[in-house]
């Protein structure tokens, strides 16, 4: 009864219950379309990064430091016979990473090498154009990224001095020969990387069968125990990106946590605003019997019919647009694509999961039954005589 009643009260506030319903709705549409391209960022990064990157999962050596350019021609160690077995059944890849320098139109510029196998197939590298056909090794073909050769003014075809330092201490250097610009989605895959032939990287640095890294194309073969290389699962991989992407998302909230507390406030005003014109009504229902309690319980429930009006709008309104950047996407501009993050380069696809749409729609809908039932508190203290004369 307290439910018919609440509904029939909010259709008859006519005007004032659609705005509030409208404002909300926006609102709502503007959080899951928010928390929806997140998702799918993180979705698309994670991705993107497993078919160019990590795979799924992968060794590195134990004094690797990203970070530490000086560590890397030391971070690396022969691969062990079990993960090398791998390496042949295809199920892993090897890289080897240096630092070095090149010199385009005969500036310096510092890169970082890295040595992959020609024939691997599990990372979405062109490195079929690693192939090295000239077996003297007077020129070493390379792979480089779109970015990369923007920076460097290089084109396919453009042969280029590459010096490196081997594990003596020593320099060493070799022409290169631009064989492909790949155009890759992942900036760390690109910025200031130039890819050569893994077989070839070794001899140069006067290593073995040496690696940096080993990545591995399922988790399920993964090898434990291996003394100078540690396992890195893709969700640890992903931890700066997904920091990264936190801090855009809480942005976002703080954005519509500003626009709920204004949709609140409507809230609040709408239900002052009711309970001071049925002053007189609300003593009569006291007076036929019902409690105090069940008068708040009433405008509290009034409430929280906005939050469920705006949903059903929000699903009939709203989802032309949660259909379209799910299935086209949602360009990222081009100031922030060109920042070396994940899955910026290719328009993101919203992911509305089921967890996120119900987790939002409760948050809304607490805030508002607290909203609602602020202002109604007070009824709880109100003699039945006063309300029938109109004092609240």
């Amino acid at each position: 009864m307290i439910l018919k009643l609440a509904a029939k009260n909010i259709i008859g506030n006519g005007w004032r219950s659609l705005v509030n319903v409208l404002i909300l709705s926006i609102v709502l549409t503007g959080m899951v379309w928010m928390q929806g391209l997140f998702d799918g960022w993180s979705r698309t990064a994670r991705r993107q990064m497993q078919e160019w990157e990590f795979g799924d999962g992968h060794y590195e050596h134990q004094d690797f430091d990203k970070y530490d350019s000086f560590t890397w021609d030391k971070s690396n160690s022969k691969i062990p016979a079990e993960l090398q077995s791998l390496i042949e059944q295809g199920k892993a890849v090897p890289i080897l990473i240096s630092a070095g320098v090149i010199y385009p139109q005969g500036r310096l510029t510092p890169i970082t090498i890295k040595g992959i196998p020609h024939d691997q197939e599990i990372l979405e590298i062109p490195t079929e154009y690693l192939r090295v056909e000239d077996q003297t090794g007077i020129i070493l073909p390379a792979v480089i990224g779109t970015r990369m050769a923007r920076s460097t003014h290089l084109e396919e075809g453009d042969i280029l001095t590459m010096r490196w330092k081997d594990i003596h201490g020593a320099y060493n250097a070799y022409d290169i020969q631009i064989t492909k610009i790949m155009d890759t989605p992942v900036p760390p895959v690109d910025d200031s990387q130039v890819w050569v032939d893994f077989t070839h990287l070794n001899e140069a640095k006067a290593l073995q069968n040496s690696a940096t890294h080993i990545v591995m194309k399922d988790d399920s073969d993964i090898v434990k125990n291996e003394q100078d290389f540690r396992f890195i699962t893709i969700d640890e991989s992903m931890q700066g990106t997904d920091a990264l992407i936190d801090v855009k998302r809480l942005s976002g909230n703080l954005l519509f946590a500003l626009l709920l507390f204004l949709a609140m406030i409507a809230i609040f005003d709408t239900q002052i605003l009711a309970i001071f014109k049925r002053r007189r009504e609300i003593g009569t229902m006291i007076a036929l019997g019902m409690t105090k309690r069940q008068i708040v319980k009433l405008f509290t429930i009034e409430g929280c019919l906005y939050s469920v009006f705006a949903a059903v709008a929000t699903s009939i309104l709203g989802l032309p647009l949660f259909i379209y950047f799910g299935v086209s996407g949602y360009k990222i501009p081009q100031e922030m694509s060109n920042l070396s993050i994940a899955g910026t380069a290719e328009p993101i696809k919203c992911y509305y999961s089921p967890s996120m749409l119900l987790s939002t729609f409760i948050l809304v809908l607490l805030i508002t039954a607290l909203a609602s039932w602020m202002p109604t508190y007070r009824i709880a203290r109100m003699k039945a005589t006063d309300a029938l004369l109109g004092k609240v």
